[in-house]
């Protein structure tokens, strides 16, 4: 049986994440679906993405992070004092290194990844997106594809503490677990727990799994098929 895995904000941890492919022993029949923030602040965003480039059964979506990354590169000048404060540096300067048509192949590849992802597995209905969705506008499929990309890939408290009534669950990276005890005001007391030990969190047809690693937590995967977690310490 194939295995559908997720995770999400790499922020450049190669190590983390290679110890994450052995400890859930990925093999070539299963599949990885990634909800963005592979680059930045860590080391290694430009050989994670290269790496993940290559792999027929991994899947990358779009983050705020990759997004800077190419508003920068797009010489969108407002963007790029954003970008190196957010720890675009070292992603910038390892871009760099690399011969010219491996860069521009490393951007197209990035120009074309999804902002979100509609999957269903064991019957249940999942929306994969980096950072939330405007409930306000819709919950739709038709609705969200009409959302703002900023939106998908910023958005924290409209999302956090607005009612569900989809018939899907929302994975979603972008805020690091222990953050959701500022931002989301209704947490529940097992899903307080959850978030501080920088855990993956679950509440109220969400599911949040950005687990630290870019704050020396860690870094979270979650098997849809069983539910079962997986954590790397960073």
């Amino acid at each position: 049986m194939q295995k559908i895995y997720v995770l999400s904000d790499i922020h450049g941890q190669s190590r983390a994440f290679f110890e994450m492919l052995e400890k859930i022993q990925f093999s070539s029949e299963d599949k990885l679906y990634i909800i963005g923030d592979v680059v930045d602040r860590g080391p290694d965003g430009i050989k994670l993405l290269e790496y993940i480039r290559g792999q027929k059964n991994m899947v990358l979506l779009m983050g705020n992070h990759e997004d800077m990354m190419l508003r920068t590169m797009n010489d969108e000048e407002s963007w790029y004092e954003t970008w190196l404060f957010n720890g675009g540096g070292v992603t910038l300067a390892s871009l760099m290194s690399f011969p010219k048509e491996e860069q521009e192949r490393c951007i197209e590849f990035v120009k074309n990844l999804p902002l979100y992802r509609m999957i269903s597995v064991e019957g249940k209905q999942y929306l994969l997106v980096h950072a939330g969705i405007d409930v306000s506008r819709g919950e739709s499929e038709e609705q969200i594809a009409a959302m703002d990309r900023d939106t998908l890939l910023w958005i924290r408290r409209e999302f956090f503490n607005a009612k569900l009534s989809c018939p899907y669950t929302v994975i979603f990276g972008h805020t690091p677990t222990g953050a959701l005890l500022y931002y989301a005001k209704d947490l529940p007391e097992e899903s307080r727990e959850q978030a501080a030990a920088f855990h993956i969190t679950r509440w109220d047809r969400r599911i949040a799994i950005d687990c630290g690693c870019a704050y020396g937590e860690n870094l979270g995967c979650l098997r849809l098929n069983d539910q079962k977690e997986f954590y790397i310490k960073i």
